[in-house]
C-alpha cells in the first residue's frame, strides 16, 4: 500500500513538473531574427545570431523581461528581399513573435517594412544603413546603428586632421553606400577647406583597381578615403601599396578588422578604419563582452555579434517599459531607449534612428593589432 501510495505521488510529483515545464515554455515573450544564415554574407547572420543568443542568455539568467524567459527563433532570410519577407510572416503568424531583429542588408530589411507595418509589430536593425530606411515614416521600425551621411556630418574634424592635407581622392563601391560617402564626407572635407581630386567607383565584385587607382596617383591626393567589404578593401588597400600609393587610407566597412588585417598584413601602415566595434575598446563592459562570447563559440566576436547582443538588450528593456508584449506598446516604448551599451548610449529620433552612440577610428598599429585613435559620438541627423 506504501509503495502505492509512494507510486501516486511521484507520479503526481512527475507530472506536476511537466506541467511547470510546459507552462514556463508556453509563457515565454518570442521574438524573431531574420538573418542571412546562408550564402555570400552568412558568416556576418551567424555571429550575428550568435551575439544574440548571447544577450537572451544573459537576460534569461537575469529572470527575463517581465518575469517570463526570452525565447529566440530565428529564420534564414539569406540577405534576399522576398525570403526574408517570408521568413517575417513565418514568425509573426506561426511562430507568434512579439518583435522582430534583422535583416542585415538594406535591402531585405526594407523589404520587411510593410509586414510589420501590417502586423503592426516593430523591427529593430542593427546593421543596415540604407538612408531610406528611416524616410518611410513606418512607426515600427527603429535603426540602432549608424549611416554614412551621419558619419559625414560627425566626423568631418576628424577625419580632416587625419587625412594631414588638403587634397582627397575617393575610391568606393558604385551603389547607395559608396557614392553616399563620396556625397557626405567630400560635402564635410570640402566645408573644411579640402578639394576632391578624384572619385572611382568600382563594383563590389571587382578584384583588379590598377586603372582606377592610377588615376588617382595622377591626381596626387594626401589621402584616400575608400569603401568596401573584406576582400574589396585588401585589395585597393594592397595594389594602391604596391602601386607605390603610401598616402592615409581612410576606409568605411571592413578595413582595420581583425579579417582584414589578416589579409592585407604587411601593408596596414597608415590605413585609419570608421568602424562600429572594435575589439580594443577599453572597457570592463566590452572586456566581459568578448571572454563571455569567446567561452561560448570559441571565436572573438565580430561587430555583427555586436549588433547582435545590443539590439537584444535594447528590445528587453522597452519590452520591460511597456509592460507588455503587444507590439504597438513595445513600438512605443523602444521610443523612449536610453541604453548603456558596449558602444556607448542609444537613443531613437522621432524617425526611429539612433544617436548618441559611439563610432570608432581604428589605425592598426603592430601587425594585425588595432588601437583606436578617435571616438566620434554620432549626433542627431
Amino acid at each position: 500500500m506504501k509503495q502505492q501510495r509512494k507510486s501516486a505521488i511521484a507520479i503526481l510529483v512527475g507530472a506536476a513538473a511537466l506541467a511547470l515545464s510546459t507552462l514556463s515554455s508556453a509563457q515565454a515573450t518570442r521574438i524573431g531574427a531574420v538573418y542571412p544564415l546562408t550564402g555570400g554574407v552568412s558568416y556576418d547572420g551567424i555571429t550575428k545570431l550568435n551575439g544574440a543568443k548571447l544577450a537572451v542568455d544573459e537576460i534569461n539568467a537575469k529572470g527575463g523581461v517581465l518575469g517570463r524567459p526570452i525565447e529566440l527563433l530565428s529564420e534564414d532570410g539569406a540577405c534576399n528581399p522576398a525570403q526574408s519577407v517570408a521568413s517575417a510572416e513565418k514568425l509573426i503568424t506561426q511562430s507568434k513573435v512579439v518583435a522582430l531583429l534583422g535583416a542585415i542588408c538594406s535591402s531585405a530589411t526594407g523589404a520587411i517594412g510593410e509586414t510589420i507595418k501590417k502586423y503592426k509589430i516593430p523591427l529593430i536593425s542593427g546593421v543596415s544603413t540604407a538612408e531610406r530606411l528611416t524616410e518611410q515614416n513606418n512607426p515600427y521600425f527603429f535603426r540602432a546603428t549608424t549611416t554614412t551621411t551621419l558619419n559625414g556630418k560627425s566626423m568631418g574634424e576628424t577625419l580632416s586632421k587625419i587625412a594631414n592635407g588638403k587634397r582627397v581622392a575617393f575610391i568606393v563601391t558604385s551603389d547607395d553606400w559608396g557614392r553616399s560617402a563620396a556625397q557626405s564626407y567630400g560635402d564635410s572635407l570640402k566645408a573644411r577647406g579640402a578639394e576632391i581630386v578624384a572619385t572611382e567607383y568600382f563594383d563590389r565584385a571587382e578584384t583588379d583597381f590598377a586603372a582606377m587607382l592610377t588615376k588617382i596617383r595622377a591626381a596626387k591626393p594626401d589621402a584616400i578615403i575608400s569603401t568596401g567589404g573584406f576582400q574589396n578593401a585588401a585589395n585597393v588597400t594592397k595594389q594602391a601599396r604596391q602601386m607605390g600609393l603610401q598616402q592615409v587610407i581612410i576606409g568605411e566597412g571592413a578595413f582595420t578588422s581583425e579579417a582584414y588585417n589578416k589579409l592585407v598584413d604587411p601593408f596596414t601602415d597608415n590605413v585609419f578604419g570608421i568602424i562600429e566595434w572594435v575589439s580594443v575598446i577599453d572597457s570592463a563592459q566590452n572586456r566581459k563582452f568578448i571572454d563571455d562570447y569567446k567561452a561560448k563559440y570559441k571565436e572573438i566576436p565580430t561587430k555583427f555579434s555586436v549588433a547582435g547582443y545590443q539590439t537584444v538588450y535594447i528590445l528587453a528593456q522597452a519590452i520591460q517599459r511597456a509592460g507588455s508584449t503587444d507590439g504597438e506598446k513595445i513600438a512605443a516604448a523602444l521610443k523612449a531607449t536610453n541604453y548603456d551599451g558596449l558602444t556607448g548610449n542609444y537613443r531613437f529620433d522621432d524617425k526611429g534612428q539612433a544617436y548618441n552612440f559611439n563610432m570608432y577610428i581604428v589605425a592598426n598599429v603592430n601587425k594585425g593589432q588595432n588601437q583606436v585613435r578617435e571616438v566620434v559620438k554620432i549626433g542627431k541627423q
